[in-house]
């Protein structure tokens, strides 16, 4: 099904980060603590029998691959977990979620409590693609090449792991309806594209002669397909991520 072109991947380029949501490369993982730290978002530890305590990170020993986490509140919450073979942390970046195993916690007492751990050996990454969208930067990529000689290059607005926004011109006629199945090559980027088949779910009629706009979804994505899909998703919330700390 899918005639996908992809650019050779940069000789030190982890494939840990693009496939199988596991990064275990030191650096990557470092680099993930550190916005967790930065942002100071939730983490929630809990252990296979259902214990749970919820944390922040406080500080990274990056020379003795230590974290050290803030100690909760209701000292009752933590003997479960302090005793536990297995723990695993959760917290959410963004659209991203974050989750990696926890061994030897331990908590230290001092002028307060805390919890420390060696650094994981591996994060896991999961995208919450489906509520993140990329939006077009530019005119002539994304777009939707129909199949067939006559039909047209559709403008992507957007999107996302569920489907695509298509900008529909009043020209183009006749519009797709609800339900209707439109075939074609989705050029994500000038060197990335795939086939794909879309069902349309809704369309929004353009007034005085301005485009339509049309809500489509994935009906299927060969795992190629999904995967350039997944990677053209992270770098957009990466560049996205760059910007607003340089802003």
């Amino acid at each position: 099904m899918s005639d996908l072109k992809i650019p050779p991947m940069a000789p030190d380029a982890s494939p840990a980060v693009d496939a199988d949501f596991r990064l275990d490369a030191p650096g990557e993982i470092m680099n993930w603590l550190r916005e967790l730290l930065r942002s100071q978002a939730r983490i929630q530890l809990t252990t296979p029998d259902g214990a749970a305590i919820h944390t922040v990170l406080r500080s990274l020993d990056t020379p003795q691959g230590m974290l050290t986490m803030e100690a909760p509140q209701a000292r009752d919450t933590l003997p479960p977990i302090l005793s536990s073979d297995e723990l695993v942390a959760t917290a959410f970046l963004d659209k991203i979620k974050l989750q990696f195993d926890v061994s030897g916690l331990v908590a230290i007492r001092g002028e307060g409590e805390v919890l420390r751990a060696p650094v994981p050996l591996r994060i896991y990454r999961f995208q919450r693609r489906q509520a993140y969208r990329v939006a077009s930067a530019g005119q002539l990529y994304p777009a939707l090449k129909l199949n067939g000689a006559d039909l047209p290059r559709i403008r992507v607005v957007n999107v996302s792991a569920g489907g695509v926004a298509l900008q529909w011109p009043a020209n183009v006629v006749p519009a797709p309806r609800a339900l209707e199945e439109l075939s074609g090559t989705l050029e994500l980027e000038r060197e990335v594209s795939f086939s794909t088949l879309l069902r349309v779910q809704h369309l929004t009629e353009g007034e005085d002669g301005a485009p339509h706009h049309v809500g489509c979804a994935f009906v299927s994505l060969a795992p190629t397909a999904a995967r350039a899909l997944q990677v053209f998703i992270d770098q957009a919330q990466k560049r996205e991520r760059l910007m607003r700390r340089t802003v």
